[in-house]
């Protein structure tokens, strides 16, 4: 098969075609098809450009574990379908007069792949199917997406835009929460494909400039979880919790002024709202960038997806480095990958973004080889000095079979 050429598995109405596609058709792999949809778009909302899928594990993702199936009937005919039953909803929960505007902004940010709520949201909202067990909702800020797309070294990180997002994703799960009848649910707002971000920038996820690139995006995260906090304070009404605390850490943060004056005014709707936790699924489905703040798997690694009719095995190149073997960047030009970098390169980064989050970042650091005890003590001081949780390790190879 040509460099330009995919087989494509398309999963429609439960019988399997293969299409071969060129590069341009691969990127719309799950086109709907508007007479056999169940969500199609009224024309107000229609987006401005439909969210392809770059990568044949993030469509296997979907299918797998985001599509709706009732019985015999395929409800998301394509990804837009799914987005469309989530935005919907979500938007329900808004006073009558500004549901439209909600369902546009929400679409906005889920079909650019800027924003993806907890992965029981995706699955369940709209689909009449109970909730999710537990009292906490995440949700993740794809960085990756957030990069203007000159290339490096002209590329840049729109950080108003992440901001603005963040604050958005705190209203997608208070809506959720609202939905479903689970006011006292906490929230977990995190971020996803750094290390891509990083190397569309073209810069090194183990330097001093990746690190403050990376700091840079946890601090837009932090000021537009607290922006949105506030304003659904303001409109909903406040917790009951003293939030002096929170405000007070806020004015350490050095938080736009503005922004603490409304909080001071209106309190905080949600409390310790940023937390970078492991969101495999999440990420995989984002066209497969970097979960969390991990570094870039590599080329060509491996993913065992468990799905109901069996496992799936697909391999892939993930996000950032399939863009730049297209267009972006200079031939030649590869970032460092997992098997180049120590558990060390990610304390260190998780170290650079820990001032931003109101919980320590404790899910288990990735490596190719388990560390030797003197290294595990060392990683403890580490852990220790910056406020991190209790370090563990999960090896490369565990990836390959997300659940």
């Amino acid at each position: 098969m040509s460099a330009g050429q995919r087989l494509v598995t398309v999963r429609n109405s439960g019988a399997i075609a293969a299409r071969r596609l060129d590069a341009r058709q691969f990127a719309r792999a799950a086109v709907r098809d508007s007479r056999h949809s169940s969500a199609a778009f009224p024309p107000m909302i229609e987006p401005r450009r439909l969210s392809p899928f770059i990568d044949l594990a993030a469509v296997e993702a979907w299918d797998a574990w985001f599509r709706w199936r009732e019985r015999s009937v395929l409800r998301d005919v394509s990804i837009e379908d799914t987005w469309w039953r989530v935005v919907s909803t979500l938007a329900s929960a808004e006073p009558s007069h500004e549901e439209a505007t909600w369902q546009v902004r929400f679409m906005d940010a889920l079909a650019s792949w800027r924003l993806l709520p907890d992965e029981r949201v995706l699955a369940k909202i709209g689909t009449g199917r109970s909730g999710w067990h537990g009292d906490v909702l995440h949700a993740v800020l794809n960085a990756a997406c957030f990069v203007s797309p000159e290339g490096a070294p002209r590329a840049t990180i729109d950080f108003a835009a992440l901001a603005d997002c963040a604050a958005l994703a705190v209203r997608a799960l208070d809506n959720a929460a609202l939905l479903a009848g689970h006011v006292a649910t906490r929230f977990r707002i995190g971020i996803v494909g750094v290390a891509d971000a990083l190397a569309l920038l073209g810069l090194e996820y183990d330097s001093d400039a990746g690190r403050a690139q990376a700091a840079a995006l946890a601090r837009a995260l932090a000021e537009g979880c607290l922006g949105g906090s506030i304003a659904l304070a303001a409109s909903r009404g406040a917790c009951k919790r003293d939030a002096r605390g929170l405000i007070a850490r806020a004015m350490l943060r050095d938080a736009p002024r503005d922004l603490l004056k409304d909080a001071a005014r209106h309190g905080l709707r949600h409390m310790q709202l940023t937390a970078i936790t492991s969101q495999p699924r999440l990420a995989l489905l984002a066209n497969d960038v970097a979960d969390a703040v991990d570094p870039l798997l590599g080329e060509n690694h491996a993913h065992a997806i468990e799905a109901a009719d069996g496992r799936r095995t697909i391999r892939s190149s993930g996000y950032a480095l399939n863009l730049l073997r297209g267009h972006i960047g200079r031939p030649g030009e590869r970032p460092d990958t997992l098997e180049h970098q120590s558990w060390f390169a990610q304390l260190a980064m998780r170290a650079a973004l820990q001032p931003w989050m109101d919980i320590p970042i404790a899910y288990p650091l990735l490596t190719v080889r388990q560390p030797e005890e003197s290294q595990r003590l060392e990683a403890r001081k580490l852990t220790a000095q910056h406020g991190l949780g209790e370090p563990t390790w999960r090896s490369s190879a565990e990836l390959q079979a997300i659940q």
